[in-house]
């Protein structure tokens, strides 16, 4: 899992600086991520991720200004029924969207292209 992690990290030299933390936790068929990770702007972005038998079963990233304010939110969490992509969707402000970035390695795709 933590392999997996630095996999999708390893994919996107130019964006991220470095991981400033990781808590790991594994119990028979389920585990447990949560990484904070420093990107080269100094901005962060939040990983939490749940696995059941080797399958992403439920996750948030969560992209943070310096000073920890919202940029943008990509969760799985099932509480916006209306949203097109539910139960994927995107924090943006105040605003609730559709989203089709539904894993790490989709969100630091979409932050690297926010940046070019």
């Amino acid at each position: 899992m933590i392999d997996r992690l630095k996999d999708n990290l390893d994919d996107f030299p130019d964006l991220v600086a470095f991981i400033e933390g990781i808590e790991f936790f594994q119990k028979e068929a389920i585990s447990k991520l949560k990484a904070k990770v420093r990107l080269f702007d100094g901005s962060i972005l939040w990983v939490r991720e749940i696995w059941y038998n080797n399958r992403l079963e439920a996750y948030s990233y969560y992209w943070l200004r310096s000073d920890e304010t919202l940029i943008m939110g990509w969760d799985n969490a099932p509480h916006h029924k209306s949203v097109e992509t539910y139960p994927h969707h995107k924090h943006i402000k105040d605003s609730v969207e559709p989203s089709t970035q539904t894993n790490l390695h989709a969100v630091l795709s979409f932050i690297q292209d926010f940046f070019k």
